[in-house]
């Protein structure tokens, strides 16, 4: 499982999602997808997509990763996951299949996802790839109603390349001949290999549909919203409730993880590399409050250039995740000293939580950063706490 293990867990290629596909009886066959990629942003773009178009009555297939409390968020028909039964039954009617063809966690989780959208009968899918997009499991289907690409920056180099140039090039490998694509904000160079693909493939590129009117919604946000508001355009159904939806925000959409509040002093959001902390940091700044940071991070991460992007913070609180790939809460107190930034290192996510809610001063916010595994714990220790 890459979200725990890491790096030793990626699979470089599409041939066992396909092996997997014909041994399960083709469930990708029929299914119409929507296909989302993005450094930051296509969970957010997925999550408001599927929620629109529930709301113009269709029914709709949503898969996402990572996870933060369970894996069945991954999976959900019309917002509800799948249930323990099915994937439960899933994973043990079909022992033959992993023991031939020993799937990764990602390949097991989306295979799954598609049987349990066929079965369910869903009028359309909504995907987010993984990781990058040209070999991620999800860049299976030859003609998507639509694609979208919400941002492009430096994450996951040692699989997508080292430069914009090189991780733009894996995210518009899910562009396909003649489907439209919706592009968020990206950097010049790595907009220009975006466009040079669609070209080739005669692919439609279209730019982000902004708000209408002004809102005082975080930058990251209105981009979000910007690019699945002209998504939907390209998506069956009458759009009459969208701009409801899409101003409903992450909570309504089924989000968790992102700009996620407990309270009126507690902030949880899972921005973890560079691109996501500037935009957070942005939107933090805009506040007007001082903040006292949680953050944890993974070995394999540029803790340096995560340091560098965190906002200022009147104190940091250290940790690690219970994941095998965290960095441990003392390594990365000594990295951030070394860069001046001062904290306390704890033993856990949920001891650093309850530590900053209480040294926390009246007008402090609590803002806790970094991935996934980091707010999956700080969500459970905060609901134990209410």
């Amino acid at each position: 499982m890459f979200q725990r293990s890491g790096p030793a867990q990626y699979k470089v290629d599409l041939n066992n999602t396909h092996a997997l596909c014909k041994a399960l009886g083709h469930p990708d066959q029929g299914l119409k997808v929507v296909h989302i990629a993005g450094t930051n942003g296509k969970g957010s773009v997925s999550h408001a997509v599927a929620a629109a178009l529930q709301t113009r009555g269709m029914k709709v297939g949503l898969y996402t990763s990572p996870h933060l409390l369970d894996p069945r968020e991954r999976i959900r028909i019309d917002g509800d996951m799948i249930s323990k039964a099915d994937f439960v039954s899933f994973v043990e009617g079909h022992l033959d299949i992993w023991e031939k063809l020993k799937p990764s966690f990602f390949e097991l989780m989306f295979a799954m996802a598609l049987v349990h959208f066929r079965d369910g009968q869903v009028d359309i899918a909504v995907l987010e790839t993984g990781m990058g997009g040209r070999l991620d499991s999800t860049n299976i289907f030859p003609q998507p109603l639509a694609t979208a690409i919400t941002s492009i920056g430096l994450d996951h180099q040692q699989f997508l390349g080292e430069d914009l140039r090189s991780i733009a090039g894996e995210k518009a490998g899910i562009l396909k001949e003649g489907v439209p694509c919706v592009l968020g904000v990206l950097p010049s160079v790595a907009r220009s290999v975006v466009l040079e693909r669609s070209l080739r493939l005669s692919v439609e590129v279209h730019d982000g549909r902004p708000d209408s009117t002004p809102s005082d919604d975080p930058v990251w946000l209105a981009r979000n919203r910007s690019v699945a508001r002209k998504l939907l355009d390209f998506l069956p159904g009458d759009g009459a409730s969208d701009e409801e939806v899409l101003n409903a925000g992450p909570t309504a959409w089924g989000l968790m993880g992102r700009w996620q509040w407990f309270g009126d002093d507690v902030l949880l959001d899972c921005a973890h590399n560079e691109e996501g902390l500037l935009s957070t940091g942005k939107a933090l700044f805009a506040l007007g409050r001082p903040l006292r940071i949680v953050y944890g991070a993974v070995e394999d991460k540029d803790i340096k250039g995560a340091l560098a992007c965190l906002p200022q913070a009147v104190d940091h609180h250290w940790c690690a995740a219970d994941i095998p790939r965290a960095m441990s809460a003392e390594v990365l107190s000594q990295k951030a000293e070394a860069v001046g930034r001062k904290g306390t290192a704890h033993p856990d996510v949920a001891s650093a939580v309850r530590k900053a809610v209480q040294q926390r001063s009246s007008n402090e916010l609590v803002v806790i950063l970094g991935s996934i595994f980091i707010a999956g714990e700080a969500i459970t220790s905060l609901q134990d706490s209410a």
